[in-house]
């Protein structure tokens, strides 16, 4: 099964509250994930938002950097996002991931970061909080420095 075929049944299941199926499925659409990424590595390609599946790879990656981040495994959340940077096509999907490891590189909680810096009201492709209060200029101004260094060295 695809992954974007396992993320609508993912969120049938969300809707129902299944909670040990969801796990076990969110695993496996991770699973395949990371193939789809290996793969676009190894051929020195982008993801297309606009390819279901790509997408749908995109999308679990953002989930699980977001996971990540939640657990407080920051490093691992940012490394996530560096890779996402790198590996996404389109403009404002490679911006969100910006924006999200800043909030990291600021020492923020998830929760703190979405309530001060991301409207999430406004959905981008139906999945991605690419809209952010003009406060995160700040922490772009602060961070600056250190995004760069620590993406060229995971590039």
């Amino acid at each position: 099964m695809s992954i974007a075929k396992k993320y609508e049944k993912l969120d049938r299941l969300i809707h129902q509250n299944r909670e040990d199926e969801i796990n076990d499925l969110f695993k496996d659409i991770l699973t395949e994930t990371f193939e789809l990424i290996n793969e676009k590595i190894e051929s020195n390609k982008t993801l297309d938002i606009n390819d279901k599946e790509e997408k749908a790879a995109v999308r679990a990656m953002f989930e699980y950097m977001l996971e990540l981040w939640a657990d407080r495994a920051i490093n691992e959340a940012k490394e996530v996002g560096y890779d996402m940077v790198y590996l996404v096509k389109d403009p404002a999907i490679k911006e969100m991931f910006t924006m999200f490891v800043i909030g990291m590189l600021d020492g923020l909680d998830l929760d703190t970061f979405f309530e001060k810096y991301v409207n999430p009201d406004k959905v981008y492709k139906d999945d991605f909080f690419t809209d952010f209060d003009d406060k995160i200029d700040e922490l772009v101004i602060k961070h600056k420095n250190k995004f760069k260094e620590e993406f060229s060295k995971d590039a």
